[in-house]
């Protein structure tokens, strides 16, 4: 499988596009915390028994929002941020 930037570009278009639609501007999260298999055992299916680590869903959007003002770097950790929020989102507005 080859995921190509364009397609995302596309593809976030279009989420934020059905947001629109449907007259979301905003999502209230009501949970923080959350687990995540860390990145270098959430694909090893079968071969381990990984634990857990707990993420904060408010941390996660702290930083990225520091992303959206420039008082951080883009760091690759951000992708695992905006994927846990995007979860959140989907399971909130599509429980």
């Amino acid at each position: 499988m080859k995921v190509q930037t364009a397609q995302l570009d596309i593809i976030f278009k279009k989420l934020i596009s059905k947001l629109n639609e449907l007259g979301i501007d905003s999502v209230e999260l009501d949970q923080d915390y959350y687990l995540l298999i860390s990145s270098t055992d959430w694909t090893k299916v079968g071969e381990s028994n990984p634990e857990p680590v707990t993420g904060s869903l408010i941390d996660d959007w702290e930083s990225l929002e520091k992303i959206a003002t420039d008082e951080h770097p883009l760091m690759f950790v951000d992708f695992d941020r905006l994927a846990s929020i995007l979860r959140a989102v989907s399971e909130k507005i599509n429980p």
